[in-house]
């Protein structure tokens, strides 16, 4: 069905999504050919949008709360209680006119990020180049009051549950790393160069399918509207369990060969050398007992690469 758009927000000024920043750095020289910076960041947005069912209230929905199963793998070994869930009741069932409007109509909504980051660079001589530095910050975002009002943002797809624990988002902060070297060796004329990358893994999920007839039923309290046998429901909260931090180190070596007026930049790359198998990415359903947070991929094993270049 297509959502009806507030007329407030098609024409006017200070009426479109905003996203401002604000950043100050410092550099400074430690010693020749040697600097450090710091620098700070700012970033908010605004100007929020919000969507809502114009024939359902917020006390059209029946609020629960369930307990997560009891399994070690979740934090405290589980067991705890999982508010924020609510169910549409059966006289709404089906009732539907989506309107966009400003989400500032339902409460206060806030997205916010501020973090630091250090850079060191040195240009030694005799070809020697270093350049590394960490990026630290932490994004918070808010949509509590709105979800108050109008809970049906938080709607499961396809359901008529919403769940809305988390409304307010604080994983922590996440840190990066990165480092760069190069160095050219004289009268030979070969390159060697390294990189590194050191990433914060995501913050993860366990999406349980909870049985309507043993956990949502007796919590609700009543048949679940639209009589769907399962209900989604993530059991942790953003930044309690956290992905392999994924650490990488590459090496390259070239040469640039001459054969007249021909020249070959021939090279070898070596990636992941130190062969680490980081987990990219999880299997994020749980199931008791199952298998949540099993690696759907990992981080490719050590390969080696040969190229050449050839300019004439």
């Amino acid at each position: 069905m297509t959502a009806a758009i507030d007329p407030t927000l098609i024409n006017g000024w200070g009426i479109r999504p905003n996203d401002w920043q604000i950043g100050a750095s410092v550099q400074q020289q430690l010693a020749p050919r040697t600097s450090v910076e710091f620098g700070y960041f700012w970033r908010w947005l605004g100007n929020f949008t919000a969507t809502d069912n114009t024939l359902v209230a917020a006390s059209d929905f029946t609020p629960y709360t369930i307990t997560a199963p009891s399994d070690p793998r979740l934090p405290g070994g589980g067991g705890y209680a999982v508010s924020g869930l609510g169910n549409l009741v059966l006289a709404k069932f089906g009732q539907t006119s989506n309107n966009i409007t400003d989400a500032a109509n339902f409460g206060a909504q806030y997205q916010h990020y501020h973090g630091i980051l250090i850079n060191v660079n040195v240009r030694a001589t005799k070809g020697l180049t270093l350049t590394g530095g960490i990026n630290s910050g932490s994004t918070i975002t808010d949509n509590c009051a709105v979800r108050a009002v109008i809970p049906e943002g938080g709607l499961i797809l396809g359901s008529t549950s919403y769940q809305n624990t988390y409304c307010h988002n604080e994983p922590g902060y996440i840190t990066k790393a990165n480092a760069i070297a190069s160095y050219m060796m004289p009268k030979v004329d070969v390159l060697v160069a390294m990189t590194l990358r050191s990433d914060q893994g995501a913050p993860l999920q366990a999406n349980y399918n909870a049985p309507s007839a043993t956990v949502v039923v007796p919590a609700l309290g009543r048949a679940v509207t639209g009589g769907a046998a399962t209900t989604a429901i993530n059991l942790i909260a953003p930044g309690q369990v956290w992905g392999d931090r994924v650490n990488e180190l590459d090496f390259r070596f070239a040469k640039i060969l001459r054969f007249g007026r021909m020249r070959v930049n021939a090279g070898i790359d070596v990636y992941n050398i130190l062969n680490q198998a980081a987990i990219l990415t999880y299997n994020q359903t749980f199931t008791p007992g199952g298998s949540w947070l099993a690696p759907t991929s990992v981080l490719s094993p050590r390969f080696m690469k040969v190229s050449a270049q050839i300019d004439f």
